[in-house]
């Protein structure tokens, strides 16, 4: 049953590396195609010290790149984004109607209600430590919805870092049923936390750099060297980790946004004629 959801779903599941001004890798999300967009987490909208973003699809082996594009993450947040950020609801939408992805199949959405506490799923993600596609298994352990109505289904499943943004797919139907959303997990809260103090540890700290000596050796130095190697321990624990039971948005509102494009187009007329171009600088 999972190697059909691999052989059917995996070809349509891409990989978002955001990189920052001297090159270095500093985010990954997953994501996947449906038509002639990308669906992802919430999280692409708000990549901090985010340059440039590469969308990778690979083949069947997991590892060997199958189609790739870098733009400019301002190109990629304000010109190829579909719908509003802030939407409260988990998720983002980017136009991807470039030459380079016109032959990588597009995943279909579940547009049922409920699923059974019990039910089986498969989640198709990125490990971001290592960049390569995975399958995991698991089941719909819980369902609940957050302060703004948003539903979301609890499953019961590992899930690391890279997998944010990942489709959930019924192995029975192979059609999505939920978009992982893991940082919303209090692992997360804390990790997030966590920098923040260490920030603001070494603001201050900075502050008081070559006021104090003790012979040779400036004692804040060694202070702000130490903050600086709790904050990359942190980080690697954060990306190192799996998460035994993870959040995944449901479809409500993506559904209705699709729904409502495939409406539109219908009612475009010479709809084949309308320009949807959109310049963007690759790399």
């Amino acid at each position: 049953m999972y190697s059909q959801v691999w052989e059917k779903c995996s070809a349509s599941v891409c990989c978002l590396n955001f990189y920052n001004e001297h090159g270095v890798l500093i985010d990954t999300l997953s994501g996947f195609k449906i038509d002639k967009s990308l669906v992802t987490c919430e999280q692409a909208f708000y990549v901090k010290g985010a340059q440039k973003v590469e969308i990778r699809f690979v083949e069947a082996d997991a590892n060997t790149p199958k189609a790739t594009i870098r733009v400019d993450y301002t190109e990629f947040v304000n010109d190829l984004k579909i719908g509003f950020t802030h939407n409260h609801a988990d998720y983002a939408v980017f136009n991807i109607d470039f030459a380079e992805f016109h032959n990588i199949p597009s995943l279909s959405l579940c547009e049922r209600w409920v699923y059974p506490i019990g039910m089986p799923i498969a989640m198709l993600g990125f490990n971001g430590a290592g960049q390569n596609l995975a399958i995991k298994t698991g089941i719909v352990s819980s369902a609940f919805s957050n302060k703004q109505g948003v539903r979301y289904i609890q499953i019961d499943s590992l899930t690391c870092y890279g997998n944010s943004g990942a489709p959930v797919i019924d192995p029975q139907t192979m059609q999505v049923v939920a978009i992982v959303s893991r940082r919303n997990t209090s692992a997360t809260k804390s990790y997030n936390d966590m920098m923040g103090y260490i920030s603001t540890n070494l603001e201050e700290l900075r502050k008081l750099e070559g006021k104090f000596k003790l012979g040779d050796i400036d004692p804040i130095q060694v202070l702000i060297a130490n903050q600086n190697q709790i904050k990359l321990l942190a980080t690697n624990i954060y990306k190192n980790t799996s998460t035994g039971t993870s959040q995944a948005v449901m479809l409500d509102h993506i559904i209705t946004y699709f729904n409502e494009q495939a409406v539109n187009e219908n009612l475009l007329p010479n709809s084949a004629e309308v320009d949807t171009d959109v310049t963007i600088g690759k790399v």
